[in-house]
């Protein structure tokens, strides 16, 4: 249906043309809010581990300070660098699972979409 402010124009349903063009649309806008759905979880993730990572860095020149006095400070930069690798390589892990989803939710809709496409044209054809 094409709406304006006043008036709401239905598409004719003898024109295949217009009726895929609609879909075409539909299916254009569906994908592009999967993607800002991915994003959005991306943004959410990065920024929760910037912040996990600044907390450890703040911890980090707690510790060097509280050191001072054991001489420890040797251990303390080992341990904060053993944890920062752990903690960015299972970050990358979680970014990459969620491209991998979109990935595959974008597959399977391209799939669904391609499926009910072709329906479409034998139905068509057929009538």
């Amino acid at each position: 249906m094409i709406q304006d402010a006043d008036h709401i124009y239905p598409i004719p349903a003898n024109l295949p043309a217009i009726a895929a063009a609609e879909k075409l649309l539909e299916t254009g806008v569906n994908f592009q809010v999967q993607v800002l759905n991915a994003a959005s979880r991306l943004q959410i993730e990065s920024f929760d581990f910037l912040m996990r990572r600044y907390q450890q860095q703040v911890r980090l020149v707690g510790d060097l300070v509280g050191s001072a006095g054991s001489n420890d400070a040797l251990d303390v930069i080992g341990d904060f660098v053993r944890v920062a690798r752990i903690d960015y390589a299972s970050e990358a892990s979680n970014i990459l699972m969620i491209g991998s989803k979109l990935a595959s939710q974008a597959a399977h809709r391209m799939r669904e979409e391609a499926r009910t496409t072709l329906e479409d044209s034998a139905a068509r054809t057929v009538a």
